[in-house]
This record gives structure tokens, sequence and C-alpha cells, in this order.
């Protein structure tokens, strides 16, 4: 009986000790998972997961759950047309048991990026954590035609900078547009178009002649184009790239048109005398007078890959609707004073302000409009508006 009972305990003691450590071994692996290192983004200013930045900077601001003693490597990467690796900033407690860290990038080319911050602890742990985002900066400048003082103007993408005098010597200046290499405008004083290279210089104000009061100027990879608003015209003009072949009557059946604007497979213009605006194929044909109604007394058009914009100089509001001249809204943009001229980029929507002598801006969606975006001296006039690059 006692070599039974001995037995017995000599059978138990060793499963009681399997039990046992299958406890510990649990309870070891709870407390792990309990406590394996974590990275948490804090934005801002880190940006979201698939930002599009419009700015060539990005800061990444992190933390995770273990003192700054604890962290044997933080190692933060940045890949994409701008790399970089090395350190994360030194770590800094957070909380009683966290640390914060970051990091800073400037002078981002334009592309995706993939953002990696990698964690080593001093007891073996590890942890890594990722961002990415699309950097999208628009470069080049703001122009407008100062009709009062015969002048270009030029500013930064930002409203600073503004030089109201980047280009002199013009007359009775009522629209500009600018392309890769070149700064164009129209002199409705003297029947012309006139060219400056992108930096101000070598301005030929004949560079094209025989105009009839011209209104607008728009430019495209192998055209110029203008309206001509003076009686008994009404029709859009063209020529070459280098101010050849002038055609002045390229496109009939205009109504004092003011503005033209042109994209990869039309013409566009503004029809004052009707209210509409205009359009025809790249090669003049097919032209739709009335292709968008209910404009108020447009003054100037624009393109993007998505939507028409026009002035309405009627009701101070800039106008939309889609590319194929569905979806209409007049009152697109408000607040606007008396507006001739608009442009637009990746970004933005511009305008020109002729009564308070101001160039507006919004998004463009059409929120945040600033319709005092860059201020422009006293009698300015401004007659037109263009954004590009320069």
């Amino acid at each position: 009986m006692q070599w039974k009972i001995f037995s017995r305990r000599r059978i138990l003691a060793p499963v009681l000790l399997v039990a046992v450590s299958a406890l510990l071994l649990v309870g070891a692996a709870q407390a792990s998972a309990a406590t394996q290192p974590a990275i948490t983004f804090v934005s801002p200013p880190s940006p979201a997961e698939g930002a599009t930045l419009t700015t060539n900077s990005v800061s990444f601001k992190f933390t995770y759950n273990r003192k700054p003693k604890a962290t044997r490597t933080l190692v933060c990467a940045l890949s994409g047309p701008t790399s970089s690796s090395g350190p994360c900033d030194a770590p800094a407690a957070f909380g009683a048991d966290g640390s914060q860290s970051g990091a800073s990038y400037g002078g981002l080319a334009n592309g995706s990026y993939t953002f990696t911050v990698s964690l080593s602890l001093t007891d073996g742990g590890t942890a890594s954590a990722t961002r990415h985002f699309t950097v999208a900066v628009v470069s080049g400048h703001v122009y407008w035609a100062n009709s009062g003082t015969g002048t270009i103007g030029r500013a930064n993408l930002d409203g600073t900078g503004a030089n109201q005098s980047f280009i002199g010597g013009a007359s009775g200046l009522q629209g500009v547009a600018v392309d890769a290499g070149h700064v164009y405008w129209a002199n409705f004083g003297t029947g012309t178009i006139g060219r400056a290279n992108l930096d101000g210089t070598g301005a030929n104000q004949g560079f094209v002649g025989g105009a009839s009061g011209p209104v607008g100027v728009a430019v495209d990879a192998a055209h110029v184009y203008w309206a001509n608003a003076g009686t008994g015209t009404d029709t859009i003009g063209r020529a070459n790239l280098d101010g050849t072949g002038a055609n002045q009557g390229f496109i009939g059946g205009a109504s004092r048109p003011i503005g033209v604007a042109v994209d990869a497979g039309h013409v566009y213009w503004a029809n004052n005398g009707t209210n509409t605006i205009g359009r025809a194929n790249l090669d003049g044909t097919g032209a739709n007078p009335s292709f968008i109604g209910g404009a108020s007394n447009p003054a100037g058009v624009a393109v993007d890959a998505g939507h028409v914009y026009w002035a309405n100089n009627g009701t101070n509001t800039i106008g939309r609707a889609n590319l194929d001249g569905t979806g209409a809204n007049p009152s697109f943009i408000g607040g606007a004073s008396l507006p001739i001229g608009v442009a637009v980029d990746a970004g933005h929507v511009y305008w020109a302000n002729a009564r308070t002598d101001t160039i507006g801006r919004a998004n463009l969606d059409g929120t945040g409009a600033n319709q005092s975006f860059i201020v422009l001296g006293e009698a300015s006039d401004p007659f037109g508006v263009a954004v590009g690059a320069g």
C-alpha cells in the first residue's frame, strides 16, 4: 500500500511540473503579446495614408510603447524620387512608458513615396510602420494683364513676389497666356499679339499682326489663338507658334468674344454678346457658339482635364460646367468684383477682379475663395489672368 502511494506521488509530481510550466509559458506569451512594441503615427504633422501633398516638404511624428532607454535602433527611411535613410529624431519620453520621435524632409521631387520607420529594442523586440503619400507641387507663376498701365504682372504661385511691371510697353492689354517658353498677350490698341521670353526679356509687341480688337489669347503646343472682338469681326484667330500663318477668321460665328481657351481637342471662347460659351474642334470645324448657355456677360474662359470655367462679368461669379458642357453651374464661385479673365491649374482657379484691382483664387472645388489673393496697384485695371511655367 505504501508502495502504491509512493508511486502515485512520483507520477503526479512530473504532471504537476508540466502543468505549471505550461501555465508559465502561456502567461509569458500573454505578457509578451500585451507588451509587443507598436508604432503609431500622429496626424498632424504626419500626412494621412495615401495623401497628396502640394508642398515639397513633409514631417512625420510617431509614438511607440517603450521608454527611450529601451530603444536600440530607430531608423527612418524615405523611398521615392527623393530618397533618404538614417536615424530618426532622438526619442523623447511620451507618457509614463512610451517614446515619441519623428523625421522631416524637404526639397522633394514630385512623385510617389513610402515612409518607413523601423524599431529594434534592447530586449530583442522589433516593430515597423509605413505611410504612403504623393508629392504634386505645381511650379510656375501667376500672370495678369494690367490694362490700365500697359504691363504684364507676375507673382509666385503662393501670391508672393508680385511684380507689376514684369513686361512693359503693351497697348490696351486685354488678355495673357503662357506656355513652357514664352508669355503672350493681346494688344487691343494696336491689333497685335505680343510675345516675350519666359523671363520677361525679348518683348515683341507685334509678334502677330492684323488682329481686330483682340480680347483674350491662348496657346497650345502648335498654335497661338486670340479672340477678335473688333467691329464686324467676331472671330477666333490663329497663327503658328512662331507667329507665321496668321488666320484672322479661323473660327467664325462668335458674338463679341472676350476670352479664348484651348485643350487637346477643342477651342473654347466666351460670347459676351449672347451669354454663351462656344466650342469648336481643334481644326476649327464643328463650331457650336452655344455649347454652354446661361452665362452672364462672360468675359474670359479656361479649361482643364475635367471642366470648363468662365468669368461672369454680369453677376460677379465664376461659372463651371463639365467638359462635355453638361452640369453648368453659373455661380460655382461667388463674390468676385467685375471679373475679367479666368485661369486654372492642378490645384486652383484664378480670376482678375477689375473693379478692386486684385487677383482672386479658390480651391479647385470652389471652396476657400480669396478675392484679394494678389493685391495690385490702383488703376491697374486687370484684364485677363494666366498661370503656368516660369
